[in-house]
């Protein structure tokens, strides 16, 4: 771990941003250049092939949405990512804060988020790890979708799909939970990230993985307008397209998604009811928290690495973060 003021090459450690599965992210001061950046340091040193996947994947993926690789660099035997540093916060941080976001916000952020899963697809590029965690949200409002880690380049498998499940349980496909994940399956895990926006909470949640996988398969997910009814219902129906079980009946790709949710702007707009308004009948109202499934034991979960946490703890000890 890397503490401040520390120097690593030309940067300057000013604070640490956050820590997932596989690294660490600080804020730097580039000394040369007077610019701030974020550098993710790798939890696992020495293998520089496999240190250099996430970088080489990222290198093609000039888009607006996503944050930027600026380079690569080793110092003083550690290898690290320069990238693009987006002032502002993750998405997982702003839903924790405001409970549920505005129909309409909620919508931009989705239309940023599509368009950029549409070009990292065009580029062969499936994320597996797309969540509010690895969405940042700029001052300007602009989202931008970072953490290529799990990444694969699904040209260069045979089959046609990434066959391990790695991934965040909540928030993957049901074809991802069985080691077959495509790019359909980012356009499931954008439907959830808008589900939670919209609603607060994501559909199921359980320590058991394999209980989060047979939900899908067996227990229809309520539709986001009957959890909060500011949701209008054309927004709720574009949604729950995205997490259609059966490939055949979800979205083909992120480009017919997009061109499904940018006509509803207006609309949104529109047909957002104001704060007040009275729960449709037979709705169910928006929970406290996540949805938990019936019947079985929940130990509480860091809600960025989920790995099991004491009652008391206020920092999770395997990757850092406050919960």
């Amino acid at each position: 771990m890397l503490s401040k003021d520390q120097m690593l090459g030309k940067y300057q450690i000013l604070d640490r941003l956050g820590a997932g599965g596989f690294g660490t992210v600080y804020l730097a001061m580039d000394k040369l250049l007077h610019r701030k950046v974020a550098l993710k340091v790798p939890h696992h040193q020495g293998d520089e092939q496999g240190l250099l996947l996430e970088p080489r994947i990222m290198a093609a993926l000039k888009h607006p949405n996503i944050v930027e690789l600026i380079t690569v660099e080793k110092k003083d035997d550690t290898f690290f990512m320069v990238l693009e540093y987006v002032d502002g916060e993750s998405l997982d941080k702003l839903i924790r804060r405001e409970r549920c976001l505005a129909p309409s916000r909620a919508l931009e952020i989705a239309m940023d988020v599509c368009a950029a899963i549409g070009f990292a697809h065009s580029q062969q590029v499936l994320h597996r790890d797309l969540r509010p965690a690895n969405i940042l949200i700029t001052r300007d409002g602009v989202a931008k979708v970072t953490d290529f880690g799990t990444s694969r380049i699904l040209e260069l498998q045979k089959e046609g799909f990434a066959r391990t499940r790695i991934g965040s349980p909540p928030y993957m496909a049901p074809e991802h939970f069985r080691g077959r994940a495509v790019f359909q399956s980012d356009l499931w895990s954008l439907g959830i990230t808008i589900y939670e926006m919209l609603t607060g909470t994501v559909p199921f949640y359980d320590a058991d993985p394999v209980k989060i996988a047979q939900a899908f398969q067996s227990t229809p997910i309520v539709p986001p307008h009957l959890r909060n009814a500011q949701v209008p219902r054309p927004l709720s129906e574009a949604v729950m397209r995205a997490l259609a079980v059966n490939l055949g009946d979800r979205y083909l790709s992120a480009q017919e998604f997009l061109k499904t949710l940018r006509p509803l702007r207006e609309g949104v707009a529109r047909e957002t009811r104001p704060v007040g308004t009275a729960v449709l009948a037979g709705a169910i109202p928006a929970p406290a928290g996540r949805q938990r499934l019936p019947g079985v034991t929940h130990p509480r979960l860091c809600r960025f690495c989920y790995r099991p946490l004491s009652r008391t703890a206020v920092t999770c000890p395997a990757c850092g973060e406050k919960n």
